[in-house]
């Protein structure tokens, strides 16, 4: 392999890499993104105590859905493979647009104070859940993603 073939491998590795270990967060991180925005339009700029409220709620989110897959932490999950993952990580505006689109619902009907920890909870629960079904059809549909057994 020539000096240039194998600069060109190892950044393709490394955006690989890049993308593996930081597209569920990086849509995580827009979606809450772009939820906080919303929250502000329909509430007013937050207050310092609004933001905790707005952190809560996503928090609670990921330690029941953590401690639910997990039959209470007790339980170590799997990995999927590398392919499996970019795939189920190419189909993540679903998750995205499922978690601002149910964060959005909860803080027209919610009040102000209440819809900033419940926005991002149901925002960061409808995120998860989609974001699972997405990984699960990546690793059912694609070749890498293997049996069950």
């Amino acid at each position: 392999m020539s000096r240039e073939a194998g600069i060109h491998e190892h950044y393709r590795r490394g955006l690989g890499t890049a993308l593996r270990h930081n597209q569920v967060a990086y849509a995580y991180s827009a979606t809450t993104t772009a939820l906080f925005g919303v929250i502000s339009d329909e509430s007013g700029v937050p207050n310092v105590g609004q933001c905790f409220l707005f952190i809560v709620g996503a928090g609670v989110a990921f330690a029941v859905v953590n401690a639910t897959i997990t039959e209470w932490f007790s339980e170590r999950l799997p990995r999927e493979p590398s392919e499996v993952v970019a795939l189920g990580t190419a189909i993540s505006v679903f998750s995205m647009a499922a978690g601002l689109g149910l964060g959005t619902l909860v803080s027209w009907f919610a009040g102000p104070w209440i819809g900033w920890p419940l926005a991002p909870l149901a925002s960061s629960i409808g995120f998860l859940l989609l974001a699972g079904l997405e990984m699960g059809f990546a690793g059912y549909t694609h070749d890498a993603g293997g049996t069950l057994d």
